[in-house]
């Protein structure tokens, strides 16, 4: 493989590299990118921007040397100091994860013969655990929409987002195919664009069913759905976007008087924590999330616990 000059050049073989081998998100990617351009272009070593300046250790197409740079484990130690305290924690931790990507992709590709982002160290985050309802809190949400069309199609996403644990973006990305309403199964494709099947109940089913044979035609104009066109739609018959659902979500928790924040994403995690709490296993779980590590899918473990906690202390004499 031929690389020409130019820090950019890196960075666009390294965003192919995200998408095409780790199946990483365009968000997490577009997010990677910048944070490393940020980097190159802080320019500690007063090399001239978007430059790459030789670097003892790194093979830059047959040159050899060595000076400092930005790719040094000093200038990068630096650099994570610099920008501590202009950032959350979260945020600087996410922007040490791109440097170390970038640095394991370069030691890879043998562009470099040592990784310099082995020293550096992130910041401690405090795990937040995720909110979620309660089975009444679920059960007032679900009966808010009206029996309009538009009711209907907002019961049919609530009811889906609940009884699949889908992300928003999974769902506004289905298509009418993608949903089988005999076997009540629902293909999606996660992060990274990882295809996986999720699950339907009665419910949900039901409401879909009502929502596609009933209502999409006319939200569309009268026009009958098709396989290629999008599950969820406006009253224009465009796709919904994510902001759209987020509003919709909010709009009939408001309505049922649910006073805690609440997005799509709540109810991706209330999906989560009763299944748990119902006694399904953490492996299914996690399949059925589409997350790609266990340990991604142990926080609903540490919420369950939480709440059995407080059903004690409320519940028991001597509590």
């Amino acid at each position: 493989m031929t690389y020409q000059p130019g820090a950019l050049v890196w960075l666009d073989q390294f965003a192919g590299y995200l998408e095409a081998e780790r199946n990483y998100s365009s968000h997490t990617i577009r997010a990677y990118i910048n944070d490393l351009r940020q980097l190159i272009n802080s320019n500690s070593s007063g090399t001239p921007e978007g430059q790459i300046p030789q670097v003892e250790g790194t093979l830059m197409a047959g040159t050899s040397g060595s000076s400092s740079g930005w790719l040094e484990a000093e200038a990068l130690r630096t650099y994570i100091r610099d920008i501590t305290d202009q950032y959350s924690r979260p945020t600087v931790a996410r922007k040490i994860s791109a440097i170390r990507s970038f640095c394991r992709y370069l030691r890879r590709e043998q562009l470099i013969t040592e990784d310099p982002s082995k020293p550096l160290r992130g910041p401690k985050l405090a795990r937040r655990l995720p909110s979620c309802l309660d089975r009444e809190e679920v059960k007032n949400l679900l009966g808010q929409p009206d029996n309009s069309s538009l009711g209907v199609r907002d019961r049919a996403i609530m009811e889906s987002l609940y009884a699949t644990g889908m992300r928003v973006s999974e769902l506004c990305g289905l298509t009418v195919a993608e949903y089988n309403s005999e076997t009540m199964e629902i293909r999606c494709f996660g992060k990274g664009s990882r295809e996986r099947v999720v699950l339907l109940n009665e419910s949900a089913n039901e409401w879909l069913r009502r929502y596609l044979n009933e209502h999409w035609a006319r939200l569309a104009g009268g026009r009958l759905p098709e396989g290629k066109d999008p599950l969820f739609i406006s009253r224009e018959s465009t796709p919904l976007s994510t902001r759209s659902v987020h509003r919709i979500v909010l709009k009939y928790a408001r309505k049922a008087g649910i006073n805690k924040t609440i997005t799509p994403h709540t109810l991706r995690h209330t999906f989560a924590t009763h299944l748990l709490e119902g006694g399904a296993d953490l492996r299914v779980v996690q399949d059925l999330l589409g997350h790609s590590s266990i340990s991604t899918t142990q926080i609903y473990t540490h919420v369950s616990m939480d709440r059995l906690r407080k059903i004690y202390s409320q519940s028991h004499p001597r509590a």
